[in-house]
């Protein structure tokens, strides 16, 4: 049975973790990260996993609350259209019943650059943070096909339907804002909203498949009853699948089982310093170089992915691979080829 944290001091981070030994390392630079920036300062986490045991030594002396997730937990949460992520909203509800705090709910693969404590707490009814705005809704007509299928069929979606809310019906405009869900902070209020938030989500994944449904719902919801801001500058969620092949490759080397039975500073010590210039890593790290020049020139930004692709080279020159893709796309460019 879990206990419902009464005090309103400080805040309660919720994290989630499941499945394989990479998210469960992810979760553990995520919750280390925040003691970091945090002076050791944390007041209450609620961790969502399905192997507690895994976490017993790396959040030692950490005030971690476990609420275990098992199949017939994970299916509930799923719900009956059967939706990975609809399992955020489930364990952000649950989360709210065990605290009085205010939330700040964070995705397992993003770490804390500064202290969030100070700018959640200070939340009001009427304001919420996001992780970062990415593009309004009508952008997503032009998605290339076939990856774009999905968010095609969103704005289509929203151009054709009222959609059903607790308060009755509603229309989605195209001008509004996709918002980054992988971070967010609630006012304890904001407990009221979910209901619309799970009944948006429904509505959007059942008629188009896009995963991004619960992303939209939340970003619908909270950008019509609060003010968004973003906190981008202080979490780092490297979401894309190449930043995580990087960083869970640095993970397994670097979190091993001596380090996470270190005393908690040394824990923390450790992650500081890798928080520290992580970012930097990320951004010249040979594998995303090589994907964003590739990126680049699928998109037909010559200029960009060149001149990504000629300084990944340098580094990489015997990557065959590599070369034969940049005079593929020279040819495109030449030849004015699509």
């Amino acid at each position: 049975m879990t206990t419902r944290i009464q005090s309103q001091e400080g805040i309660t981070l919720v994290v989630q973790s499941f499945g394989r030994w990479n998210e469960y390392r992810r979760a553990m630079l995520c919750v280390l990260s925040y003691a970091a920036v945090t002076g050791g300062r944390v007041n209450d986490v609620i961790l969502f996993t399905d192997r507690p045991d895994v976490f017993a030594d790396a959040f030692a002396d950490l005030p971690v609350r476990y609420v275990l997730l098992t199949p017939e937990k994970i299916r509930s949460m799923r719900g009956q259209i059967d939706f990975l992520h609809r399992m955020k909203i489930a364990l952000i509800e649950e989360a709210f019943g065990m605290t009085e705090r205010p939330l700040l709910y964070v995705d397992s693969d993003a770490f804390f650059l500064k202290d969030l404590t100070p700018r959640v707490v200070g939340l009001s009814d009427a304001e919420a943070l996001m992780h970062v705005r990415e593009y309004e809704f009508g952008s997503l007509r032009n998605m290339p096909l076939p990856a774009g299928k999905p968010f095609r069929a969103f704005v289509e979606l929203i151009d054709s339907h009222a959609f059903d809310v607790p308060s009755g019906t509603m229309r989605v405009s195209p001008e509004w804002s996709s918002w980054n869900a992988g971070i967010m902070a609630f006012h304890p209020s904001h407990r009221g909203l979910l209901a619309e938030v799970y009944q948006l989500t429904d509505q959007f994944f059942v008629p188009t498949g896009n995963h991004a449904s619960e992303q939209y719902a939340f970003s619908i919801v909270l950008q019509n009853h609060t003010r968004i801001q973003p906190c981008d500058d202080a979490i780092y969620h490297y979401w894309y699948r190449v930043q995580k092949q990087v960083v869970d490759e640095l993970l397994e080397r670097e979190l091993t089982f001596e380090v996470m039975k270190g005393s908690l500073q040394e824990r923390i010590g450790v992650v500081k310093n890798w928080i520290s210039g992580l970012p930097a890593l990320l951004e010249r790290h040979p594998a995303i170089i090589r994907d964003r020049a590739i990126q680049s020139l699928h998109e037909n930004q010559w200029r960009k992915g060149f001149g990504l692709g000629l300084r990944y080279l340098s580094g990489k020159p015997n990557d065959g691979t590599f070369v034969r893709d940049m005079l593929y796309h020279l040819r495109r460019m030449l030849f004015n080829i699509n």
